[in-house]
C-alpha cells in the first residue's frame, strides 16, 4: 500500500508566488521612508530594548560566568541557521549534554547590546510554556530542560543576521557555558507588491517521483488477508489457513487549506482521515471499520524575495506552541493569479500546485 504522505507533505506545501511591480509604474526612484520606529540591526542596543523575552527581565551588563568545577549544566551549541520574520518570534530550542538539577531557566543576551535577560520559568510574564513532562525515570516533574527561548521581535527591522548567546541555570545556581545562536531575520513585505495574493488556498496536487500529476486527495486503501478462528475475525499469518481478502485501511486528506494575510500572517488547516478493521467487532460475515480524524490549525509568518522567487515560511504558532516551531523556504516556478506551482528548496524532487479558492 502507499503510505500517507500528509505528515512529510505538511511542511512542504505551504507558499504562494507574489508578483513584481509593474515596471512602468512611477516609483520617482526614492526609498520609502523609515518607520518611525525602525531599528537597525547593526545597533545591538536599541534592539535589545525593543525586543520582548519570554519570562524574561532585562538586565545591563554581561552574562554571568560559568560556574567552574563540575555540577554545572553543560549546552551543547546548534551551528544551523534559525530563521524568523520582523515582528514574530525567535525560537531557539536549548540542548544539553550534561544537567544534574532542575533547570531553571537562561540568561540570554543579543551579540552587542550590553545587556542580557534574565529567564525564569517559575515566572509569567505573558506568555506559554510548555507543561512539565510526566514522571518519568529520567525525568523529573517540574523540570523545564525542554522549553524554549522565545524572543518576539519588533516590527520593523533593517539587516538580515544576527547572533543570540544564552546560558541555563539551575535549581541550585549553578551556570552551564555559554553558546551561540545564529539568527536569518527576514522582513514583512510591503503588501501593496503582494496583494493579489492575499486570501485563502487549497493544496490541490503534487507531483510523483516521475513528475506525473497526483490528485492529492485520492485515499490510499490497503487490503488485507483474514481469517476465521472460533468465530473471531483475526488477521491470516499462515498460509495454512483459509483466508479471505478485504480492505484493511482507507487512509486520505481531506483538507489542506491555507490563508495569507495583509500582516504578513499565515493560518494553515489540515485534516484526514484513516478508517481501519477492528477485528473485535468484525465478523466472519463483515469487516466492521472505524474513522479516525486528524485535524490540525498551525500559524506563522511569511516573506517573500521577489528576486530569488523565494518563500519563507516560519511557523511559530504565535509564541505560544513553541515546541512545533519549524521554518522552511519553498521556491515559486510558475504563477497566475488562480494558481501557483512550488517546489521545497531542500527536498526538489515534487512539486506541489495550489489552487486559489
Amino acid at each position: 500500500m502507499k503510505k500517507i504522505l500528509f505528515f512529510g507533505i505538511l511542511a512542504c506545501s505551504l507558499a504562494f508566488y507574489a508578483c513584481e511591480k509593474n515596471g512602468t509604474d512611477d516609483t520617482g526612484g526614492d526609498e520609502p521612508p523609515e518607520k518611525i520606529d525602525t531599528i537597525h540591526l547593526s545597533d545591538r542596543s536599541a534592539l535589545a530594548t525593543k525586543v520582548k523575552v519570554a519570562f524574561g527581565i532585562p538586565v545591563t551588563g554581561n552574562i554571568p560566568s560559568a560556574t567552574a568545577g563540575n555540577g554545572a549544566p553543560v549546552l551543547v551549541e546548534n551551528k544551523n541557521i534559525v530563521n524568523a520574520i520582523s515582528g514574530r518570534y525567535i525560537v531557539i530550542t536549548p540542548s544539553f549534554s550534561y544537567f544534574e538539577s532542575t533547570i531553571k531557566g537562561y540568561y540570554v543576551s543579543i551579540v552587542g547590546s550590553g545587556a542580557y535577560f534574565k529567564v525564569d520559568y517559575s515566572a509569567n510574564r505573558g506568555f506559554a510554556r510548555k507543561a512539565p513532562q510526566v514522571l518519568q525515570p529520567l525525568l523529573r516533574e517540574g523540570d523545564y530542560v525542554d522549553s524554549s527561548i522565545i524572543v518576539k521581535l519588533p516590527k520593523y527591522i533593517i539587516g538580515d543576521t544576527l547572533s543570540l548567546t544564552y546560558a541555563a541555570y539551575d535549581s541550585l545556581g549553578n551556570i552551564s557555558n555559554q553558546v551561540k545562536a545564529y539568527v536569518r531575520i527576514h522582513s514583512q513585505n510591503g503588501i501593496a507588491d503582494y496583494q493579489d495574493f492575499v486570501g485563502s488556498w487549497k493544496v490541490n496536487r503534487k507531483t510523483d517521483v516521475n513528475g506525473v500529476w497526483q490528485n492529492y486527495y485520492i485515499p490510499d486503501t490497503a487490503r488485507s488477508s483474514f481469517t476465521c478462528v472460533g468465530g473471531k475475525v483475526q488477521y491470516c499469518l499462515n498460509s495454512q489457513q483459509e483466508c479471505f481478502e478485504g480492505i484493511g485501511a482507507i487512509t486520505g486528506v481531506t483538507k489542506y487549506d491555507l490563508m495569507f494575510t495583509d500582516m504578513n500572517e499565515y493560518a494553515e488547516l489540515f485534516s484526514a482521515s484513516a478508517t481501519r478493521v477492528i477485528l473485535e467487532t468484525s465478523t466472519c460475515d463483515k469487516l466492521a471499520y472505524g474513522t479516525q480524524v486528524l485535524s490540525k490549525l498551525e500559524k506563522g509568518g511569511w516573506s517573500y524575495n521577489a528576486e530569488s522567487k523565494i518563500m519563507t515560511i516560519v511557523v511559530d504558532n504565535n509564541g505560544l506552541e513553541y515546541n512545533n516551531f519549524y521554518s522552511y523556504q519553498v521556491k515559486i516556478l510558475e504563477m497566475t493569479p488562480q494558481q501557483v506551482t512550488l517546489m521545497r528548496v531542500d527536498n526538489t524532487s515534487y512539486t506541489v500546485e495550489l489552487v486559489r479558492k
